[in-house]
């Protein structure tokens, strides 16, 4: 990584990662570690995980070993802080430095406001639809790699702002950890396919919010197909006489929709329209529903011939 230039009480520091070599997990795992150095200082900046809950004895230990390890002082970055966890790392002088502009560094000097951050509320209940679309982009195309919010926020078709309350959520939920490298923030998943879809399976959603039968019209075709007709092209199960097809909810009015009743029209070219809280068409493969999202859109559905059908269709799938 280049050296990023940042500012410490006006004074400026150049940044430089280094690397966790020989570290045990509990003083490495999900940290970035940098040296800052400017004006004859040089220190360690050991960044903590959003999740990280560390006590403040464990912390000045640490603090002690990576001083020793290094040899530099080492101060703790933290995104947020309480008044009195502030107030207890003073007292046992350890270094930090908080994003709010909260800085103690007792060998350089220090700048403290009684202004602090709310701790971010996230549900953990169940996933947003974008935190659903997120999930699933790091699933089927990540590799386990780190991946830049910006670049994934531009993946999805999502604001920056809309990106972080995802990931947020993906982080409370032990799903993913994050990691910043300078000014760049990045994601890495916690685990790869099935194993990770298993523990990511209490919080998806059923990605359908309404159904609907209408006309067919070439347009409609362009759409993957999704529901019992997805399954019948990788499974045994039969075609099903409607086909079902996945769109964006924010690419159909409700208003353009030409609705059928089948019971009525038996014979008409109808098909059945799901619409998605998410773009179905960013995950697709061979014109398909992605294999999460089909699973699903069956939540509830006890008829063993499905259950079936979805384990086939799941594990033909390359992850």
């Amino acid at each position: 990584m280049k050296d990023k230039p940042v500012k410490l009480f006006g004074l400026e520091f150049r940044v430089t990662e280094v690397e966790a070599k020989e570290l045990p997990l509990y003083l490495s795992a999900g940290r970035t570690f940098m040296k800052l150095s400017g004006i004859g200082v040089e220190f360690l900046l050991v960044r903590i995980p959003a999740d990280g809950k560390t006590g403040i004895v464990a912390l000045e230990k640490q603090a002690a070993l990576l001083a020793e390890k290094y040899g530099m002082p080492a101060a703790f970055g933290f995104e947020t802080i309480s008044r009195a966890r502030r107030d207890s790392l003073i007292e046992r002088n350890i270094p930090f430095i908080v994003d709010s502009e909260q800085l103690y560094l007792p060998f350089l000097g220090a700048a403290l406001s009684e202004r602090f951050a709310r701790p971010k509320r996230v549900n953990v209940e169940k996933m947003m639809p974008v935190t659903q679309a997120l999930f699933l982009y790091m699933l089927y195309h990540c590799n386990g790699k780190p991946i830049m919010k910006k670049d994934a926020a531009e993946a999805i078709g999502v604001t920056r702002t809309s990106l972080t309350r995802a990931s947020d959520q993906l982080l409370a939920m032990k799903l993913i950890t994050q990691e910043n490298r300078g000014k760049e923030s990045y994601m890495i998943l916690q685990g790869s396919g099935p194993e990770l879809i298993e523990k990511a399976r209490p919080f998806l959603i059923n990605p359908v919010q309404k159904t609907v039968t209408v006309r067919n019209s070439g347009e409609y075709g362009k759409l993957p197909l999704s529901g019992e007709s997805a399954l019948a092209k990788k499974t045994m199960l039969n075609e099903v006489s409607v086909p079902v097809r996945a769109a964006w909810k924010g690419d159909i009015r409700s208003e353009d929709l030409a609705e059928v009743d089948i019971r009525w029209e038996p014979n008409a070219n109808a098909v059945e329209l799901q619409l998605w809280k998410y773009d179905p068409a960013r995950f697709m493969k061979d014109g398909l529903a992605d294999p999460v999202s089909l699973a699903m859109s069956f939540e509830g559905n006890a008829d063993e011939r499905i259950e079936g059908a979805i384990e086939e269709y799941m594990e033909d799938y390359s992850w």
